[in-house]
């Protein structure tokens, strides 16, 4: 019994560490660009925003530790590669960005421009009092923060659909709306945040009770499923809200369109009860990425986790206040090289691959076709922009797919041709 109240409550806090900024800013805005094709748009934010990242979850239960997880590449690039994630996921990126996504949302709307620099010191001086017992990091969000997200969630996004704008529009925006959807679930960073959000989710498994691998991994999984469901709850409801609005002309900004909706579905009351969830929202994922961050760099290096907390929620503070905007612009290169190397490792270790052949080249293809994607977007050569253009999926943002595809089979038949090679002598 103990253990089956355990799988909910840390499936709650798994959905609550996933559903932070970036999953509260884009489904909606997703819904109105996609229009009538929200079905497509949301199988494809699906893909990145909750298979990913529960896969993500099962891989590193799979690999045991970060050690494990890229080390068949090479040792050195498991070390690069979980050092490039804790930039990504760290104070250099994702956690001042649900600071800037709490201020835009939840204290704008309810209490006006105040000091960005002070609104991002209080939100990380709460941070911190939260982070600094990682043991119960789950229970603490699966028990009080989840339930207040869940709640008010549930009735903008009820009230919204039964008593809101009618029928999803009929314009659709873009060509593409199922690869509208998957880059829309790249925003969230949650699929890079999975494979180190396991350290942090082992580490409260061990304080209530669960020392054994097995049923560590088990855990994992189980909780996972929950907080997967959740997730497709939340974001299909949120995302059918925005293609409500399609047709309707709005000229807003992502974190200005969820208010809208919010406003819509409850009137004033909805506004301020968004603005709370959007902050409680921030937190929960704020607070598993510090802990993370705390967590690596403690085991790397010789400072303390606290020290490294303090460390982190400071730069965090200054670059939060520099506004939502900013940090999403520069979020985009970033993504694009990593993301790809991450589904690759992720899809890997859930099949269980022990082929190191196959992990450096789909590795390496990955890598050279995401940083040929970064370079031809920012158009230093027409040359090399018409180049890459030129490979299958290109347009879709999928250019890395059908090289690492050919490449990760071709390294398996190699593989396999040599070892018949050597029998046969």
């Amino acid at each position: 019994m103990k253990k089956n109240n355990d799988v909910f409550i840390f499936g709650l806090a798994i959905f609550a560490m996933f559903f932070g900024a970036g999953n509260l800013i884009f489904p909606p805005e997703i819904g109105v660009v996609t229009g009538k094709e929200w079905l497509m748009s949301s199988a494809g934010f699906f893909l990145t925003g909750i298979c990913l990242p529960v896969g993500g979850l099962i891989a590193f239960s799979r690999a045991g530790n970060t050690n494990n997880f890229a080390n068949k590449v090479s040792e050195n690039f498991n070390t690069l590669y979980f050092s490039l994630l804790i930039l990504a996921i760290g104070p250099m990126l994702a956690i001042p960005r649900t600071a800037a996504t709490a201020y835009e949302m939840g204290i704008v709307p309810n209490f006006g421009e105040i000091n960005p620099l002070m609104a991002s010191t209080i939100y990380f001086v709460i941070v911190y009092i939260l982070v600094i017992k990682p043991s119960q990091l789950l229970n603490n969000i699966g028990k009080y923060m989840t339930p207040i997200i869940l709640i008010i969630l549930s009735l903008v996004i009820v009230k919204g659909i039964f008593l809101g704008f009618g029928v999803p529009g009929e314009k659709t925006i873009i060509q593409n709306s199922f690869s509208y959807g998957f880059f829309g679930g790249y925003q969230t960073m949650d699929a890079i945040a999975s494979v180190i959000f396991g350290s942090v989710i082992v580490e409260s498994l061990k304080g209530n009770g669960y020392t054994d691998d097995k049923e560590q991994s088990s855990m994992i999984v189980k909780s996972g499923i929950i907080a997967a469901l959740g997730l497709a709850l939340v974001y299909g409801g949120l995302l059918y809200l925005g293609a409500m609005a399609n047709g309707k002309n709005l000229n807003l900004g992502k974190a200005e369109l969820v208010m809208y909706l919010a406003k819509n579905s409850l009137g004033s009351f909805g506004l301020m009860a968004f603005g709370i969830c959007a902050i409680v929202a921030c937190l929960t994922t704020s607070i598993a990425l510090v802990a993370t961050v705390s967590n690596f760099f403690a085991a790397k290096s010789k400072f303390s986790y606290k020290t490294i907390t303090i460390v982190t929620c400071v730069i965090s503070s200054v670059l939060g206040a520099t506004g939502l905007g900013f940090i999403v612009d520069i979020a985009v290169p970033i993504l694009i090289i990593l993301y790809p190397v991450t589904i690759i490792l992720i899809i890997l270790n859930i099949l269980k691959i022990k082929n190191t052949r196959v992990f450096k080249v789909s590795v390496t293809m990955g890598l050279i076709f995401s940083v040929f994607e970064v370079l031809a977007g920012f158009n230093i050569s027409p040359v090399l922009t018409a180049v890459f253009n030129s490979f299958p999926l290109a347009s879709e943002g999928f250019a890395w797919l059908a090289p690492t595809l050919i490449g990760s089979i071709a390294a398996a038949l190699i593989k396999n041709e040599t070892i018949t090679a050597v029998e046969a002598d």
